[in-house]
């Protein structure tokens, strides 16, 4: 029978467990020795039975926090994919088998089971449908130019400067995901909070860069 998609209303205590065992198992196997295999995007799909769009979206953006050598680059052109095929409403993403070529390793791998556990028993019990009005279609292009912005950000090759923009987008398929509008509005606050860090931290290494020269 196929698992049913983790939509509003859906997420259960056995839909979490489902993660919960696969990360044990995993874990179990590493501990004794054993090999391990490692995770692929289109796996972790799988693990969600038919999954929507919001579901892709917090997978894309939960794997470039992951030190996957190229993951960063390859995936946050993924988002951008999403973005635009949202925008559109069309569902799914075309040659997602092509990203299978980067996979996480078997310890990585427990760590994202694990942190998706944890992140839908949050999505179960805090998040709820509300403040509806920023789903609305006449904002969509406004979402999906904020997940752009924040593809774009991860794309840059700037050490760890893809946490807060990941994070954001992690948060905006959560909200997504159970039409929670304030989480959706605080996945923009964190985002634009890193975005001014990341101008501060510019500022201060060009100042550095001009007063080296200037000796």
């Amino acid at each position: 029978m196929t698992a049913q998609p983790p939509e509003t209303g859906v997420l259960t205590a056995s839909f979490i467990r489902r993660f919960v065992r696969q990360a044990r198992m995993r874990r179990l196997a590493l501990e004794r020795g054993q090999s391990a295999p490692g995770l692929s995007l289109n796996e972790l799909l799988a693990l969600h039975g038919q999954a929507s769009m919001p579901v892709l979206l917090i997978l894309l953006a939960l794997i470039t926090t992951i030190p996957v050598a190229g993951a960063g680059t390859v995936f946050s052109l993924a988002i951008m994919v999403w973005a635009w095929r949202w925008l559109r409403n069309q569902e799914g993403l075309s040659g997602l088998a092509r990203l299978d070529a980067l996979q996480l390793s078997p310890r990585a791998a427990v760590r994202s089971l694990r942190y998706l556990a944890w992140v839908y028993l949050f999505a179960w019990r805090s998040l709820r449908p509300r403040w509806l009005g920023l789903q609305s279609a006449h904002l969509r292009w406004f979402w999906s130019a904020w997940v752009v912005l924040m593809a774009l950000i991860i794309f840059l090759p700037i050490p760890f400067g893809n946490l807060f923009p990941a994070v954001s987008l992690l948060m905006l398929g959560l909200g997504l995901l159970t039409r929670d509008g304030l989480m959706m509005l605080l996945s923009v606050l964190l985002g634009l909070a890193g975005l001014t860090l990341l101008v501060l931290a510019g500022g201060w290494i060009w100042s550095l860069i001009v007063r080296f020269w200037s000796f």
